[in-house]
């Protein structure tokens, strides 16, 4: 009974960062009772303005406002032939409409998350997966069934609304997030098209959206922001950017209009028209309190929570994208750093937007009547209460002044890390919102019924996790790191002695530690991931930043310089650690420096041969020279003669599209060449012995309770009467 409860309660608290550690029963109900009192409503503002508390007025108020929100009556139904940059291929569209097999089912029923929230029918994930072997068969007849006759059962798409707030205090409707609580076998369905769209996003969207797209980052958006945005902070030359915020962005999306736009960008008319059953078919009822209401139909937005929605936002937004372009290329709109290659006139961070552009009325006008024409057909507008219209925008210009539009003028701070509005990186001071994150985090009154694991499973999970997510966009200050690490080592020894150096718990467990990272070591490894994903290019920032820094000088050859941005200069000294980890992957030899590419045993031919060279020796070669008919012909350079066997050794693969980099870091004896976080951090992290009394503390089938109980004892670190009385205590 005892262990029921407490399951019972891990699941209501929702805490899915603490696993497999000790049962923190007390945090579980502190957690809860936390987000009861968050997600309560007891006043609401109602459609006249005025403040309600009596719940019948309430659960009207919240019925009528989304009931209003989700049907319009004004709004585009006919549009003009659009014009798209990228077309599915008919390949894209028989995996999209490939038959369904029980294999891809059973896969996303396995995997789902068994404490998420049911929908209305009641019946989680947790049950489906529980009872699958007597639940499979009628499953997947449901869901061939969809795919085949492209219908849904109205009560397969009834949702339940629950209204999450965005600000402490919310009181206006418009200030609650609405995620939606659907059935999950909708969501296997949901989840099934999501997993076949997966396959042609990439080639279908451009990389000025990053969100919701497999092998793009967010962060590294707010990388290249940055180093555009580091431009303002030198003289010369008007400069602009601008933040865009779409007011109730996803359910505000003219439906008609994503399907007008799906078949314009070449899905098949059969995949449109199951969209179309899935976003158009919902019906809805409001949870106040935790108790459904209302029951009401909907003809526009996609709903929050449906796995399908973020794919479908992405789409939408691609259209935007495609009338920048427009306006580019018939120089309606002049970039920011229109001379640099790839020109990037925006960025797109799911729901916000940033133009950077050269500052003119006519530049203004036509972002003005792109945003007004995109709005007119997707439905989408500029949130106009945050003051962001076109008339009020957060503009950044150099010199530090507000560029103005008509008849108002605003000065936003920014919400990318890293960037300051005069575009500076942000140091010790302008980090704060990071030390202020890990400082709530530890500092708050809920963490104060974790246990000991508790604890390091909330540094280990949490704040290390949003640590690392700024370090993929900018370089953090080692002062930063140092106050982080200081507070989690506090928070961790909450008895006041720290009782075992913070570097002796940031060992892996088989050298003496518990498992946590040192993050002056976790940065370095970021550094080198961002490094390598930078040689292996195809990336906006990637191209963005070589055009930038390195024109035409070679990356392994380029040389510091004050110009460049701290970024570029630690992904340059990153260059070392990274060319032991890598290896060239030969097809022809044709995009390979001869001289300069580290691809002889992880050095280039210049380092081996340094010092030994005559001024004749042609250092503009690639490894063509030296590839024959498929096969290595090392002789037939003199500088390559002596090398010709260990030459002979690198594999030829003429399969493979061109040259390419993989990865050859320790941990990857698979072979697979593909980045491995972990085996990068084992590359840069120190080393110590390993510690073989440790092995019997961390078996399996022991509470971790026990576990770090025993870890201290062997450590002769456990607060016994005599360890105390030693210390005066």
């Amino acid at each position: 009974m005892r262990l029921q409860e407490e399951i019972s309660a891990a699941q209501r608290s929702k805490c899915i960062w603490l696993k497999d550690e000790d049962r923190c029963t007390k945090f579980f109900y502190d957690v809860i009772r936390t987000r009861q009192h968050r997600n309560s409503i007891p006043r609401l503002l109602n459609a006249e303005g005025r403040l309600v508390g009596d719940p019948v007025e309430i659960q009207e108020a919240a019925v009528r406002f989304y009931t209003d929100l989700y049907q319009q009556t004004d709004y585009a139904s006919t549009f003009p032939a659009l014009v798209t940059k990228r077309l599915v291929s008919s390949h894209g569209n028989r995996l999209l409409l490939a038959p369904v097999r029980m294999e891809e089912v059973e896969d996303i029923v396995m995997k789902a998350n068994p404490n998420k929230a049911s929908g209305p029918d009641s019946f989680s994930s947790g049950f489906f997966k529980r009872h699958w072997g007597v639940l499979k068969v009628p499953v997947l007849t449901a869901v061939q069934e969809f795919f085949v006759e492209g219908r849904l059962l109205k009560e397969m798409n009834h949702t339940f609304l629950t209204l999450v707030p965005k600000k402490e205090g919310a009181t206006s409707l418009a200030d609650f997030r609405p995620i939606a609580c659907c059935n999950f076998l909708y969501k296997i369905i949901t989840h099934l098209m999501c997993r076949r769209m997966e396959g042609i996003m990439q080639g279908l969207v451009f990389q000025n959206q990053a969100a919701f797209i497999k092998g793009r980052s967010i962060a590294e958006h707010s990388l290249l922001a940055h180093e555009m945005v580091r431009e303002f902070s030198k003289p010369g030359g008007m400069k602009a950017c601008v933040k865009l915020d779409l007011r109730k962005a996803y359910d505000t999306v003219n439906r008609d209009f994503l399907c007008h736009l799906m078949l314009s960008m070449g899905f098949d008319e059969r995949w449109v028209e199951r969209v179309r059953e899935c976003i158009c078919s919902p019906t809805f009822s409001v949870l106040i309190q935790g108790t459904p209401h209302g029951y009401f139909r909907s003809n526009r937005g996609l709903r929050q929570g449906d796995p399908l929605s973020p794919y479908l936002f992405t789409l939408v937004m691609e259209y935007f994208t495609c009338m920048m372009d427009t306006a580019v290329h018939s120089k309606r709109f002049v970039p920011l750093f229109r001379l640099v290659s790839p020109v990037v006139s925006h960025l797109i961070y799911a729901d916000d937007l940033l133009v950077l552009l050269q500052p003119s009325m006519r530049g203004m006008r036509a972002l003005s009547d792109i945003m007004e024409e995109f709005g007119r057909l997707s439905g989408l507008q500029l949130n106009r209460e945050e003051k962001q219209s076109l008339l009020q925008l957060p503009v950044y210009s150099a010199g530090g002044e507000s560029l103005r539009l008509g008849s108002g003028q605003r000065r936003a701070s920014s919400e990318i890390p890293g960037v300051s509005a005069d575009g500076q990186l942000c140091q010790r001071a302008g980090l704060s919102q990071l030390g202020g994150f890990a400082q709530r985090r530890v500092e708050g009154w809920q963490a104060a019924g974790l246990s000991f694991g508790g604890r390091i499973e909330l540094v280990r999970s949490v704040i290390a996790g949003i640590t690392m997510f700024w370090m993929q966009s900018i370089q953090i200050p080692m002062a930063t790191i140092r106050k982080v690490e200081v507070l989690c080592a506090d928070f961790i020894w909450r008895e006041g002695m720290h009782a075992i150096s913070w570097d002796q718990l940031c060992r892996p467990r088989e050298e003496g530690g518990v498992g946590l990272r040192p993050l002056h070591a976790v940065r370095k490894a970021a550094c080198v991931k961002m490094a390598w994903r930078f040689i292996k290019g195809g990336l906006l920032w990637a191209e963005w930043m070589a055009n930038r820094y390195l024109r035409r000088t070679n990356f392994w050859a380029c040389r510091l310089d004050n110009n460049f941005s701290v970024t570029f200069k630690a992904i340059l000294r990153c260059r070392p650690v990274l060319q032991t980890a890598i290896c060239r992957n030969m097809k022809d030899g044709t995009t390979t420096d001869l001289w300069l590419d580290p691809w002889l045993g992880s050095r280039s031919l210049l380092e081996i041969l340094d010092g030994h060279l005559d001024r004749e020796a042609g250092r503009e070669l690639t490894c063509s020279r030296i590839i024959r008919d498929g096969g290595w012909r090392p002789e037939g350079y003199p500088y390559t003669v002596q090398f010709a066997e260990e030459i002979r050794r690198i594999a030829i693969d003429a399969s493979q599209h061109e040259d390419s980099w993989s990865w050859s870091g320790p941990g990857t004896g698979g072979g697979s060449g593909l980045f491995c976080f972990r085996s990068c951090y084992d590359l840069v992290r120190t080393h110590h012995d390993r510690a073989e009394e440790v092995d019997f503390i961390w078996g399996k089938g022991v509470a971790r309770k026990m576990q770090l109980c025993a870890y201290r004892l062997l450590w002769g670190r456990l607060m016994t009467r005599d360890r105390l009385l030693r210390f005066g205590m």
